[in-house]
């Protein structure tokens, strides 16, 4: 069973290789990638099926690498990470149906490498390795978004290499220091997470250092002011780049910060946290403002996936039971909402080939199958109750009217403000008159439903009944909780 996370990790990468090896045909290259996914799938049952939730870090694999300065294939995963890995396994074979008729078979290896890249990410605990990974996850989307896309997408799949290569950087020189700085203190060296998290840095050092990653989670996130490649990328990525954008690589500028920020910086983030609260609260409005504005469908949905990615952030950073419980249940059910409503785009723009708000309307009269799934998508973002979100967001609000009744009012906003724009775009794509697009405008196919089908049921399940889910995460956030109130002297 120790080896479990290493056949998670790097089972797709394997299959990718010897297909391309052997030289298979579309049709082997299909099967193949559907069925690494799938065996992912069952083998992360497994490790949930075997996860004691108040057991701390579980299922590690340490294998001594570059031996001379301390470097190791070093995994192992938590409440935290497992929430992440679940999404990836979950999220994947659903793209993989949506892609079924893809006859480009770079799409496919580009996935499989994608799967490792992330995966490989959410499960690192030596922080060598996990820059590693969160490089290899760049070099894919750069591909999909730079040979698959449309509008400017050469020069908007530059720009987000370019920007997320210069938070990189600057995560890995304050890595680089790390290291050095436990030989220096201890006589050998060392990359490993719960080696790092031990070292005794002078308050500028800190400070420098954790500025170092907090520039990359804020740039993958994005925070305001680091947005700039958001929505001309999510406007111009295939559907598929967008759902992982959005519902896998935005989130792990929040595992980032969660993972590292407090695990190797603890006591730095209090100098940092009023400014994230700051740009988390700036961002809250700012997209949400965006998103009003917008008729592009996809570039709408890229603000409002910022604007609900602040909020995240700023639960995270207020680090209290409600903070942090709704903080890590909104990235499940975010991540769920936003890759379905980024699906139903996608389909959309296949059958109309304008995803432009002024040329549509009147689906619902003429396609209900898809007008139900569509617009439970679109509320779910509205985290209207009975979904996941609702549970998610009114948990991080509460923290923050426990934080600041002032951070608490802005942040109920996000939910009066998502409630403006979803119907407006309700109003105007589903319900309004027969657009000129959607004369011959066909239903959701069987297919179709059955790749939407498991994340609508997944958001009613998170929505209705929490209590199944929350003691999966509950446990970890008491237990760190209690740890960083010892550690801040608050008892």
């Amino acid at each position: 069973m120790e080896a479990i996370l290493t056949y998670i990790i790097f089972l797709p990468v394997l299959s990718a290789f010897f297909l391309g090896i052997s030289g298979a045909s579309l049709g082997w290259l299909r099967v193949g990638a559907i069925v690494s996914s799938l065996a992912v799938l069952v083998l992360s049952a497994i490790v949930l099926n075997g996860f004691d939730p108040s057991g701390g870090m579980q299922f590690v694999r340490i294998v001594p690498w570059i031996q001379n300065y301390g470097i190791s294939y070093y995994v192992g995963v938590d409440a935290l990470s497992l929430v992440f890995l679940l999404l990836i396994v979950l999220l994947l074979p659903i793209l993989y149906i949506y892609i079924w008729k893809e006859q480009r078979k770079g799409y496919w290896y580009n996935m499989m490498l994608l799967q490792t890249g992330v995966t490989g990410a959410v499960l690192s605990l030596d922080v060598i390795l996990f820059y590693l990974f969160w490089e290899t996850m760049l070099l894919p989307i750069f591909i999909m978004i730079g040979r698959y896309g449309s509008g400017r997408f050469r020069y908007n799949a530059m720009k987000i290499v370019l920007m997320t290569i210069l938070g990189s950087m600057s995560m890995f020189f304050s890595i680089l220091y790390l290291g050095y700085s436990f030989f220096e203190a201890t006589g050998s060296w060392s990359f490993a997470y719960n080696d790092l998290s031990g070292l005794q840095l002078g308050e500028q050092a800190s400070i420098w250092l954790a500025a170092g990653f907090l520039l990359a989670f804020a740039i993958k996130i994005p925070l305001v002011g680091f947005h700039t490649w958001m929505a001309p990328a999510y406007a111009s990525s295939p559907t598929p780049s967008v759902v992982i954008l959005s519902s896998i690589m935005a989130k792990l500028g929040i595992y980032g910060i969660w993972r590292f920020g407090y695990g190797l910086f603890e006591g730095t983030l209090l100098h940092y946290a009023p400014t994230i609260i700051f740009f988390a609260l700036m961002g809250l409005i700012f997209y949400a403002i965006h998103a009003m504005r917008e008729q592009n469908l996809r570039r709408m949905f890229a603000y409002s996936s910022g604007s609900h990615l602040s909020l995240i952030a700023l639960g995270v950073v207020l680090a209290n039971h409600y903070g942090w419980g709704g903080a890590l249940y909104f990235v499940a059910t975010h991540a769920l909402s936003s890759a379905g409503i980024f699906l139903m785009i996608g389909l959309l723009y296949k059958r109309t080939r304008s995803i432009d708000m002024s040329g549509l309307g009147g689906i619902a009269a003429v396609a209900p199958k898809f007008a139900f799934f569509f617009a439970f998508f679109s509320l779910s973002i509205a985290a209207i109750p009975g979904t996941g979100g609702f549970v998610a967001e009114l948990m991080i609000i509460i923290g923050a009217f426990k934080h600041s009744m002032w951070i608490g009012f802005v942040a109920a906003l996000t939910m009066v403000s998502a409630i403006l724009y979803i119907f407006r775009m309700l109003q105007e794509v589903i319900f309004g008159s027969t657009g000129a697009n959607i004369q011959n405008f066909e239903d959701l196919s069987v297919r179709e439903i059955l790749m939407l089908l498991p994340l609508l049921l997944l958001l009613l399940a998170t929505g209705v009944a929490p209590s199944l889910f929350m003691p999966l995460i509950e446990p970890q956030i008491n237990s760190s909780l209690i740890w960083l109130m010892q550690m801040r002297g608050g008892f």
